[in-house]
């Protein structure tokens, strides 16, 4: 019987580590990274629930001490830094742009400088490098795998949009308004029903959901999801947008290059915020449109991000890491 592969990686980007934990017959080892302040970022069971072949640690000496790893998944130059005396090959998995990275945090580091040092860092790790997406990697300008996300359809769908009104899922969407549209958002949704999930400290309309039960349900419920992320910090989807269409909602999004929505096949495109709210309201006033339009967007996730892909994907890479 061959012995199942065993992953080290730390909590952060919960619901890519959920999707990947699900789809992939490995066991699990996550740890619960510590911020300066002392506060440990711990697993939360709002967020996703915990699969069966997953593991929290709290320490990254917890972790080592359980052994029998075969390597390690890093999201982050700080994951990389603490786990590089591990005598185990290494990925480094990019979830975002350098370039919308230093926007958000309106840094003043010098790209070159900053890239030369990240380079070093992996060659000394051994470090293969693996992307979410064509334009992250192309802005960050490593060499690299791309790995798209994908959804498993089975674990979503029952799309019903009875609430009249538009969902988005989104953390800290005012606190990063250059990248992720906070003004499309405004522009769309004003004086309309709307709700967004997630961390927005202090923003009317927005909550944590309570479980993935709660979120699909509102993927089911909401009519309209809305995507407006700004190209090139971010692409013209996320594994959001995906689980909306997985679940059969029509997308109503911002113009961008690296889109799957097309106007009329699988959802509705503006320019920008003032056009996109004239087909959203539409969408609002006729649902058996945003049903057939949903439809469209699921079939789009099936032939476009298919989970037999991811699957092969990340096998591939784990025989080339043994």
């Amino acid at each position: 019987m061959t012995r199942r592969l065993r992953v080290l990686t730390f909590n952060s980007h919960q619901p890519y580590i959920h999707l990947l934990a699900t789809a992939m017959p490995w066991d699990f080892g996550v740890i619960a990274p510590r911020f300066p302040s002392g506060k440990i970022q711990s697993w939360d069971e709002r967020i996703r629930p915990v699969p069966q072949n997953l593991s929290l640690f709290e320490s990254l000496n917890s972790a080592v001490t359980a052994s029998g790893w075969d390597w390690v998944l890093a999201h982050n130059v700080n994951d990389l830094i603490d786990c590089r005396e591990l005598r185990l090959p290494k990925v480094f998995l990019v979830h975002g742009t350098l370039s919308g990275r230093i926007l958000q945090d309106r840094s003043s580091i010098e790209r070159t400088a900053y890239l030369n040092k990240l380079r070093l860092l992996l060659d000394s790790a051994g470090c293969t490098v693996v992307y979410i997406s064509d334009l992250k990697r192309e802005d960050w300008g490593l060499p690299g795998k791309v790995i798209r996300s994908a959804v498993n359809l089975s674990q979503y769908g029952g799309y019903r949009g009875d609430i009249g009104g538009v969902l988005q899922v989104c953390n800290n969407l005012r606190e990063r308004a250059p990248m992720l549209g906070w003004q499309a958002h405004v522009e769309v949704c004003e004086g309309l029903p709307a709700l967004i999930l997630g961390v927005n400290r202090g923003l009317p309309g927005s909550r944590l959901s309570n479980s993935w039960e709660d979120l699909k349900e509102q993927y089911r419920s909401y009519r309209v999801y809305l995507h407006t992320a700004v190209y090139p910090y971010e692409d013209g989807y996320n594994l959001a947008v995906l689980e909306a269409m997985a679940t059969g909602m029509p997308i109503a999004t911002i113009q961008s290059p690296t889109s799957p929505i097309e106007e009329g096949v699988n959802g509705v495109v503006g320019r920008g915020g003032s056009e996109l709210r004239e087909r959203v309201i539409w969408l609002l006033n006729n649902p058996a449109e945003a049903a057939r339009l949903g439809m469209g967007a699921r079939a789009t996730l099936e032939k476009s991000f298919p989970m037999d892909l991811f699957r092969s994907a990340w096998n591939s890479l784990a025989s080339s890491l043994s």
